[in-house]
C-alpha cells in the first residue's frame, strides 16, 4: 500500500512538476500572487460555468433521463451564481499569506466537487442516452473542464484536477466503447489534456523562477556583497520605517562604527587581508548584537547599528563599551594577530533628530568627537575648530 502511494506521489510530481526549493518568504509571496490572479479570473469562470450549465440543461432534452436533465446542471448553475457573488466581494480584500493559502485550498476543494458533479453528469449521459446524443455530454464536459483548467492555471493543482476529474472518466468511457469514433475522440481528449497539463505546469514553473529571481535581485540590491550585511540603501529604508512606526514616547539609538588602524592593515597585508578583516569583524559584530538590532555596512570600514531602545544614557554607554571591547580583541590571520580598535558615535531618536538624515548626521558628529578624543591633544584642538559638531549627539 505504501509503495503504491509513493508511486502515485511520484507520478503526480512528474505530471504537475515540482517547483524549486523556495524560502518561506517567497512561498508567502507566491501564495498572495496566486490569490490575486485567481480573484480576477474566478468570477468570469463562474459566469462561464453557469452558461455551460444552462446549455447542458437545454441540450439534454429528449432521451436524457429526467434526473440528468435538471439536477446536475441546476446544481452547477446555483453554485456558480453563489460563488460568483462571493468572489466579486473579495476583489478588494486585503489578504496575507495565511489567508491566501486558506482561499486557495478552498478553490481546490470546490474544483473537486464541481468537476465530480459535472463528470458524473457526463458519464451518466454517455451511457443512458441514445448513441446520437452521447456527443453532447462529451462536448459540454470538455468545455467546462478546459474553462476551469485555463482559469486556474495559476494554481496548477486545481487546474490539473479539473482536467483529470472532469475529463478522465468520460474519456475512459469513450475508450472502452464499441464505437470507433468515440474511441478516437476519447484518445484525442486525453492527448490534448496531457498537453494542456504540461503547458500549465511549465508556465507555473516559469512564474516561480521569475519570483525567485526577483527575490534574489532584491536581496542583492539590499545586501553588502562582502559581508552579507545590509548596505547603506537598505539601512536607510529600515531607519525610515523605524522612525515612521515609532509611537509617542518610544525611541531608539543608532550607532556609527569606524575602525581605527584599518588603513595600516590594508597597507601592510594587502586589500585581500583588509576584506578578510571586515568579514571577521562583521561576524563578530553579528555575534555580539541581539536579534532585535539591525546591522549594516554603510561603506569602507564604517558600520551602522540600530540598537533599539535602551533606557538612559548610561545603558547606551555600557552597550557601546561592551561592543568596543569585543571588537578590539585581536583577529587571527594564519600565524599572526591583527589589532584594530572601534570608535562609536551614537544618536538617540527623537532627542538628537527626528529624521533619518538628521540622526545619521548627529551620530557622525558624535563619532568624529570620539575619534578626536583618541588623538593627541594638539590635534584635538585643531579638529574642533575645523569641524564643529552641528547636531546634538547622544
Amino acid at each position: 500500500m505504501m509503495r503504491a502511494i509513493t508511486l502515485l506521489k511520484s507520478a503526480w510530481a512528474d505530471l504537475v512538476g515540482v517547483p524549486p526549493a523556495m524560502s518561506n518568504a517567497s512561498r508567502d509571496q507566491l501564495s498572495i500572487i496566486q490569490f490575486d490572479r485567481l480573484r480576477q479570473r474566478i468570477p468570469i469562470l463562474y459566469l462561464v460555468i453557469g452558461m455551460i450549465s444552462v446549455g447542458a440543461g437545454l441540450a439534454s432534452q429528449g432521451d436524457f433521463p429526467v434526473l440528468l436533465k435538471f439536477a446536475p446542471p441546476g446544481i452547477l448553475l446555483v453554485a456558480s451564481i453563489l460563488r460568483y457573488v462571493t468572489w466579486v466581494r473579495r476583489r478588494n480584500l486585503v489578504v496575507d499569506a495565511v489567508l491566501s493559502r486558506r482561499y486557495l485550498h478552498r478553490v481546490i476543494v470546490l474544483t473537486v466537487a464541481l468537476m465530480s458533479l459535472g463528470s458524473f453528469w457526463a458519464v451518466m449521459g454517455f451511457f443512458e442516452t441514445m448513441e446520437s446524443s452521447r456527443g453532447f455530454a462529451v462536448v459540454f464536459m470538455f468545455l467546462g473542464a478546459f474553462a476551469c483548467a485555463n482559469c486556474l492555471a495559476g494554481l496548477p493543482s486545481a487546474s490539473v484536477i479539473s482536467l483529470i476529474i472532469g475529463l478522465g472518466p468520460i474519456s475512459l468511457a469513450m475508450l472502452f466503447s464499441k464505437d470507433l469514433r468515440m474511441v478516437a475522440l476519447g484518445a484525442s481528449v486525453i492527448a490534448v489534456s496531457l498537453l494542456h497539463i504540461r503547458l500549465v505546469t511549465s508556465q507555473f514553473g516559469e512564474m516561480v523562477r521569475n519570483l525567485m529571481l526577483q527575490a534574489e535581485l532584491e536581496v542583492q540590491a539590499s545586501t553588502d556583497s562582502l559581508t552579507n550585511l545590509l548596505n547603506r540603501r537598505a539601512f536607510g529604508r529600515i531607519l525610515d520605517d523605524r522612525i515612521a512606526n515609532c509611537e509617542a514616547g518610544e525611541g531608539f539609538v543608532i550607532a556609527l562604527l569606524d575602525l581605527d588602524g584599518f588603513k595600516p592593515v590594508n597597507d601592510r597585508l594587502g586589500h585581500a587581508a583588509g576584506d578578510r578583516l571586515l568579514v571577521m569583524l562583521s561576524a563578530r559584530l553579528c555575534a555580539i548584537c541581539g536579534p532585535a538590532e539591525t546591522i549594516a555596512r554603510i561603506g569602507g570600514d564604517e558600520f551602522a547599528i540600530i540598537i533599539g531602545d535602551p533606557k538612559g544614557k548610561s545603558a547606551v554607554e555600557r552597550r557601546i563599551a561592551s561592543m568596543t571591547k569585543a571588537l578590539g580583541e585581536p583577529y587571527r590571520f594564519d600565524d599572526q594577530f591583527v589589532h584594530v580598535a572601534a570608535s562609536f558615535g551614537t544618536a538617540r531618536f527623537p532627542e538628537a533628530a527626528d529624521t533619518a538624515a538628521g540622526l545619521l548626521d548627529a551620530a557622525d558628529a558624535a563619532l568624529y568627537c570620539t575619534k578626536a578624543d583618541k588623538r593627541a591633544p594638539s590635534r584635538r584642538a585643531t579638529d574642533s575648530i575645523s569641524r564643529p559638531a552641528s547636531k546634538k549627539a547622544a
